[in-house]
């Protein structure tokens, strides 16, 4: 274990979002497996015969990992919200919102 605090910063292609099309999910699970259930080898985290939507709502992780998951992304959320309103204040000439 860590004794002292990180900050992971994830390289490459963004996380797929799980409210997404089907393959989307599949790829989101296969993601949130491999960062949050240990593993040295991919039998760790799902069997030859399961998908990897099966092993992932299979899976419990604690609460505090649960929570990490579930908050994965409000940030995209947040600039899909962003994006959202700065094409409606192109398309109608508004000045912007500024909080």
């Amino acid at each position: 274990m860590r004794r002292t605090p990180v900050v992971p910063v994830l390289l490459g292609e963004a996380i797929p979002r799980p409210d997404g099309a089907e393959e989307d999910y599949e790829k989101y699970c296969r993601c949130m497996m491999i960062l949050f259930k240990p593993w040295h080898n991919l039998r760790f985290l799902k069997g030859d015969n399961q998908t990897w939507i099966d092993a992932f709502e299979a899976e419990t992780f604690s609460p505090i990992i649960t929570a990490v998951i579930r908050n994965m992304n409000v940030e995209k959320e947040c600039k899909d919200a962003r994006d959202a309103h700065a094409i409606l204040v192109r398309e109608r000439g508004a000045k912007p919102h500024i909080f």
